[in-house]
């Protein structure tokens, strides 16, 4: 009960500091992210490249595919010019997760000292400005704060033999990641818990791959919900994101072994080593998927 109660607790800090960023990011970048995702669609690698900067300024896929599947519904975009985006929002999404594992030098106390004065001003930019300042520092706040679950994690039986079967069983972990992040709608806050986990060794790397993998999917529970009561072709975008991450984790499962070797070889730190193996995760399924675009779209729009 203890544990669910600061899990809470955190998890909402985490989202008020999610939420207090996009604010502020929107303020400055909502108008031109709307331009860009109107313009320069037609070319498959340039609109790859907007949903990946839309993402990464924007901070969540979710609300991209949310801004997407609303264009689309009126018209402005058609399904086809959304499938780049779509391919581009999973690459974006892991700069959170390079960004979250600076948790331990990241000045996060002189950041919220200066986000509150600057909310303090009437000044749209400097308020807005605060927004940023205050949503970054509190996402490192609850950072702090899942570390500490860590301890209570450990003292809890059943939860240390649900991750050590993530090992033998990286399905297992997937599922957990699909889970967690179906209930929670942020593939984010389940890379910031995962990554706590694997710092205080509860987890062993190829399962909090397989856990992180498993928030891609869950993650489509979002744009899902976005996608009732609109039209057919914004539809299609949601069904078609929730395809794409399903079949790039299903095809991905059985190569966890690799992509584990690869993370301890392209860094010594084990939270840096799940963030760039879940970049490369993403570029990879992106790639894969490239040369099949024109089967795909055939695909869902026959």
């Amino acid at each position: 009960m203890e544990l669910l109660s600061f899990l809470t607790v955190f998890l909402l800090l985490f989202f008020i500091g999610m939420r207090l960023l996009q604010i502020g990011l929107h303020y400055f970048m909502n108008a031109k992210i709307e331009r860009w995702l109107t313009k320069g669609t037609n070319n498959i690698i340039v609109s790859i490249f907007i949903g990946t900067i839309a993402t990464t300024f924007l901070q969540s896929s979710s609300v991209v595919l949310v801004i997407t599947i609303s264009l689309v519904t009126i018209g402005v975009l058609t399904f086809r010019q959304t499938i780049g985006i779509i391919l581009g929002a999973n690459i974006g999404t892991t700069v959170t997760g390079e960004i979250l594992v600076f948790g331990d030098t990241f000045p996060f106390l002189i950041w919220l000292l200066i986000g509150t004065v600057l909310l303090l001003f009437p000044q749209k930019v400097l308020f807005y400005s605060g927004c940023i300042f205050v949503g970054i520092s509190t996402i490192f706040v609850a950072l702090d704060g899942f570390e500490s679950l860590a301890t209570l994690v450990a003292n809890n039986h059943m939860i240390i033999e649900g991750f050590t079967l993530t090992k033998t069983y990286p399905s297992f972990g997937v599922l957990i990641g699909t889970i967690i992040s179906g209930i929670i709608q942020s593939s984010s806050a389940t890379f910031g818990l995962t990554l706590s986990m694997i710092d205080h060794q509860l987890l062993s790397l190829s399962g909090s791959i397989a856990v992180v993998l498993g928030s891609n999917i869950g993650t489509c529970v979002t744009s899902l919900i976005a996608s009732i009561g609109t039209t057919k072709e914004a539809k299609l975008v949601a069904v078609a994101h929730t395809t794409f991450n399903l079949v790039t984790v299903i095809i991905a499962l059985p190569l966890i072994p690799i992509f584990t070797m690869i993370a301890l070889k392209v860094a010594s730190d084990s939270g840096m080593q799940l963030a760039h193996i879940s970049v490369i995760f993403n570029v990879f399924s992106v790639l894969i998927v490239l040369p099949f675009l024109p089967l795909v779209e055939k695909m869902f729009t026959k």
